[in-house]
């Protein structure tokens, strides 16, 4: 074994622990690994290969090894796909959570989906949440669903040291919108965790009494 195959033998083991130690996923860690392996016997042959399989012609393989890397890096593009969807629920929803946490409530409402916006506005977000019957502290993700039947619909589980609207793992509902994805939320899941909070349909009374209740 000469120094070369030696040397590429330690270059492609180096990526592959990198690779192993970046990518989660395990399919994308078996591709990238595959490649290697598959690019390592084609160093190791590439003599044999020239003369016997491209005839010596330069241009046949450039063009071989042009469509074995495009394929690589679709195989790579294809097989991260539920990594990165992952990591993009993983981020809106802390992005969620953490304006909840900081008491940005503009920023956690803006990762709301357009149907909960709709149904619930802003005055009415930021109000619920401020009235301090809702503390969200510590929290992790602790994993990733996604919908088998709609690949834009996904679950995000959420546990906590300390409740989370009233539960100890909040399940969050995900969509897909404008190739981003937003949370799934509506006051119910404040009044859930909060029943002493009244809905607008629950609320009796004229102007003054309401008035009078909001402070006591």
């Amino acid at each position: 074994m000469n120094k070369q195959v030696v040397y590429i033998t330690m270059v492609n083991s180096f990526i592959g622990i990198v690779a192993s130690l970046l990518l989660k996923d395990n399919a994308a860690v078996a591709w990238v690994i595959g490649a290697l392996v598959v690019s390592t016997i084609i160093f190791i042959e590439r003599v044999w290969l020239k003369g016997n399989l491209f005839r010596n012609r330069k241009g046949y393989a450039l063009t071989a090894y042009a469509i074995l890397a495009a394929m690589f890096l679709v195989g790579l593009f294809l097989v991260t796909e539920p990594m990165r969807k992952t990591s993009a629920i993983i981020a809106s929803t802390t992005a969620f959570l953490t304006g909840i946490k900081t008491g940005e409530y503009k920023d956690a409402y803006s990762q709301l989906s357009h149907a909960s916006r709709q149904g619930y506005t802003l005055g009415e977000f930021a109000g619920d949440h401020a009235k301090k019957r809702i503390k969200i502290q510590d929290f992790t993700i602790d994993q990733v669903t996604f919908n088998k039947f709609d690949s834009k619909k996904a679950l995000a589980i959420v546990s906590s040291p300390f409740r989370l609207y009233g539960h100890d793992t909040l399940n969050l509902e995900m969509i897909k919108e404008d190739g981003a994805w937003r949370v799934v939320f509506s006051r119910n899941i404040v009044l859930a965790g909060n029943p002493e909070l009244p809905s607008r349909t629950n609320r009796k009374g004229g102007a003054v009494s309401n008035f009078i209740n909001s402070i006591f």
